[in-house]
C-alpha cells in the first residue's frame, strides 16, 4: 500500500506540474493586464497541435519544432491582443474600470471557441492522436516509484519557467513594467512606459507559455480539439496557489495533482473530477487569497 501511495504522490507530482504550466501562462496574463484568459486551454491544444505538424507534415526535428511553436504562439497571442482587445479596449462601454473588463473576458472566450472551430476543421484532427515525447527511453526509477523521461521533463521545464518568470517580473525592467501597466495603466503611460507593447509582450508570452505546455502534455494526453479543457484544472491550480502566485501556481497544481490521485486510490476513480472544485471550495472558505496570494487578490 505505502508503494502505490508513493506511485500516486510521484503521478500526481507529474500532473500537477501540468496543470502549473497551464496556470501560469494564465496568472501572466492577469499580473501583467488584469484580465482573466479563459482561452488559456484552447491555446495549449493549439500549441499541441502545431507541433504535430512540424514534426509529421513539415519534418522538422524536435528541437525546430520546439521554437517554432514558441515563435508562432507567441504571434498569436501578441495578434490577438493588438487587434482584438485592442480594438474593445478603445471602446468604452461605461464609466467603470472594472466593468469595461467584461468585454475582453468574453473576447477571451471568444478567441477559444474560434481556435477550437478551427482546428475541427483541418483535415485529420478528427483522429485521436499523441506528439511524440521529448524524451524518450527506459524509465527512471527513484526507490520503488517509476517515472519515465517525459515525467521528468515535465517537471524540470515548470520548475526552470517558474523561476524564469519570477527572475523576470522582480528584477527586469520589462517585468517591472508589464506589473506598473497592470496595477495602473494611465500612471505607467505618463512615466513613458508603452502600455501597449507591453500588454502585446504579456500576451505573447502566455501564449508561448501554453504552447510549451501543449508539447509537453500532448505525449501523455490524447489529443483532440476538447483537451483544453484541462483549463478548468489550472484555474483550480491558480485559486489553491494564489492567482497572483507564481510559485503559488505551481505548488496548487501539485497539491491539486496528488490530492486527485489519493482521492482516486482511497474512495473512487470517479471521485476525481470531483476533487478540484472541493479543494477550491475549502480554499476559498478557509484562506480565500490562496495559499500564497495577499488579501483581495494583489498582486505580489
Amino acid at each position: 500500500m505505502s508503494f502505490l501511495f508513493l506511485q500516486a504522490a510521484a503521478s500526481g507530482i507529474v500532473t500537477g506540474c501540468v496543470y502549473a504550466l497551464v496556470a501560469l501562462s494564465l496568472v501572466i496574463v492577469y499580473k501583467s493586464t488584469d484580465v482573466v484568459n479563459f482561452a488559456g486551454g484552447e491555446l495549449l491544444m493549439l500549441g499541441g497541435y502545431l507541433g504535430l505538424l512540424a514534426l509529421i507534415y513539415f519534418e522538422l526535428s524536435y528541437p525546430v519544432m520546439v521554437i517554432a511553436v514558441i515563435a508562432a504562439m507567441y504571434v498569436v497571442g501578441a495578434l490577438f491582443e493588438r487587434i482584438t482587445l485592442g480594438t474593445v479596449r478603445g471602446r468604452r462601454y461605461s464609466k467603470n474600470a472594472e466593468a469595461d473588463l467584461v468585454p475582453v473576458v468574453v473576447a477571451t472566450i471568444g478567441l477559444g471557441y474560434l481556435l477550437k472551430g478551427a482546428v475541427r476543421v483541418v483535415p485529420y484532427t478528427e483522429e485521436v492522436r499523441r506528439l511524440p515525447p521529448l524524451l524518450s527511453g527506459p524509465p527512471i526509477f527513484v526507490g520503488d516509484v517509476i517515472l519515465q523521461q517525459q515525467d521528468v521533463a515535465i517537471i524540470a521545464a515548470t520548475v526552470v519557467i517558474m523561476l524564469a518568470l519570477t527572475i523576470f517580473f522582480g528584477w527586469t525592467r520589462i517585468g517591472k513594467a508589464l506589473r506598473a501597466t497592470s496595477q495602473n495603466p494611465r500612471a505607467a503611460a505618463l512615466i513613458g512606459i508603452p502600455v501597449k507593447s507591453m500588454r502585446m509582450i504579456a500576451w505573447g508570452l502566455a501564449a508561448s507559455l501554453a504552447g510549451i505546455a501543449g508539447i509537453l502534455l500532448s505525449p501523455k494526453l490524447l489529443m483532440t480539439p476538447d483537451m483544453g479543457n484541462v483549463v478548468m484544472l489550472a484555474f483550480a491550480a491558480a485559486i489553491i496557489g494564489g492567482f497572483s502566485s507564481l510559485v503559488g501556481c505551481v505548488v496548487g497544481g501539485v497539491i491539486l495533482g496528488v490530492v486527485q490521485n489519493f482521492i482516486g486510490i482511497l474512495f473512487s476513480p470517479q471521485a476525481m473530477s470531483v476533487t478540484p472544485f472541493f479543494v477550491i471550495m475549502l480554499i476559498l472558505v478557509l484562506r480565500p487569497q490562496g495559499l500564497f496570494g495577499e488579501l483581495a487578490f494583489k498582486k505580489v
